[in-house]
């Protein structure tokens, strides 16, 4: 191949590996959030910590809270 061939053909090689990059990505998000998301969210909510008046485990943590409740809503608003 001559130098102009190969100037050529790397962006297309480029795209080529960011587009396969992206699809790999976007399979294994939709595969976790379809198998994994739903049971994580029954998790979360179904366990509980008997010595604090029935506060779920993740309550005791604010950061944790929150990061729990905004999970739970893009799950809700995603998927009903």
């Amino acid at each position: 191949m001559s130098r102009d061939e190969t100037l050529l053909i790397k962006p297309f090689k480029i795209t080529a590996l960011t587009l396969l990059t992206v699809l790999i990505l976007n399979l294994s998000y939709k595969l976790f959030l379809k198998r994994y998301l739903r049971l994580m969210a029954i998790w979360c909510l179904g366990i509980t910590n008997a010595d604090r008046n029935d506060i779920m485990w993740w309550q005791s943590s604010p950061f944790l809270e929150r990061w729990i409740w905004q999970l739970l809503d893009d799950y809700e608003s995603k998927y009903e």
